[in-house]
């Protein structure tokens, strides 16, 4: 999702009032339930973290920014405009205040956006700035979320949730298998950067692959050396039991 403008001109008929179709929502707080017409977003990219350094009479510089594949980003703000109309000033100021309320005490967590269906962001308010125009009578916030720099998706890979599916950019996979000898697997990472993977198992299992080797014995494993490239991770499986692989995209977009 880069930066752009938008307007959500899509009407949903509900007892015959017009109704917002494009939405957020973070928490308890759902955009259009609340009657906040979205007008606007945009999420320009993040930027880098540069680390570099000058080597005296030498050329240019030593970048250091990347670590194998990965390029290494700041947070990124995503902001969002909208609209709330038809409503007399002391209610205007209710509506003003809830805004705020809801949003801005709230921790980090899933802001989800229905022009990113499957995918969610992660972050937490930055800002919540309310104009009034009494002509009209109607309210404009401008909302600021600062975000980690991917989106991430909102089912494991593997889980084939057919509303999640978003075929310019999925796969269809197993991610559970049952081990009875030796089997070769190929998990595939669509996301932007190495995905980490948590580890179910039972009986015993060695996986092999190009981050070496290890053997596993039943139980859950969050902190491994096994971490999934972009693109086809080809692994060798190894024992008798069942294994799962959990793991999450994370898109730039």
């Amino acid at each position: 999702m880069s930066q752009y403008s938008f307007a959500d001109t899509l009407v949903n008929s509900k007892d015959n009032q017009a109704q917002p179709i494009e939405r957020i929502t973070f928490g308890s707080f759902d955009s259009a339930e609340k009657g906040w017409w979205l007008m606007d977003r945009s999420a320009p990219t993040p930027s880098e973290k540069e680390i570099t350094e000058t080597i005296p009479y030498s050329q240019g510089i030593l970048d250091f920014s990347t670590l194998g594949i990965d390029r290494f980003f700041d947070n990124r703000d995503i902001t969002y405009q909208f609209k709330n109309i038809g409503n007399r000033y002391d209610e205007r100021k209710v509506i003003e205040n809830e805004i705020k309320r809801m949003l801005m005490p709230l921790g980090t967590q899933a802001l989800f956006d229905s022009h990113e269906p499957g995918l969610h962001w992660l972050g937490k308010c930055k800002s919540v700035t309310v104009t009034d125009d009494a002509n009209y009578q109607s309210l404009t916030a401008t909302v600021i979320f600062s975000c980690y720099p991917f989106a991430i998706g909102n089912s494991a890979e593997g889980s084939d949730i057919w509303d999640d599916v978003f075929f310019p950019n999925w796969v269809f996979q197993d991610t559970s298998f049952t081990v009875n000898g030796t089997q070769s697997i190929n998990l595939i990472n669509i996301g932007s950067h190495t995905a980490e993977v948590k580890i179910v198992v039972t009986g015993t299992v060695s996986i092999t692959g190009d981050f070496g080797s290890m053997t596993l014995t039943t139980g859950t494993y969050t902190d491994t050396q096994l971490t999934l490239a972009v693109g086809e991770n080809k692994l060798t499986l190894n024992g008798s039991g069942t294994i799962n692989f959990e793991f999450y995209k994370e898109v730039m977009i």
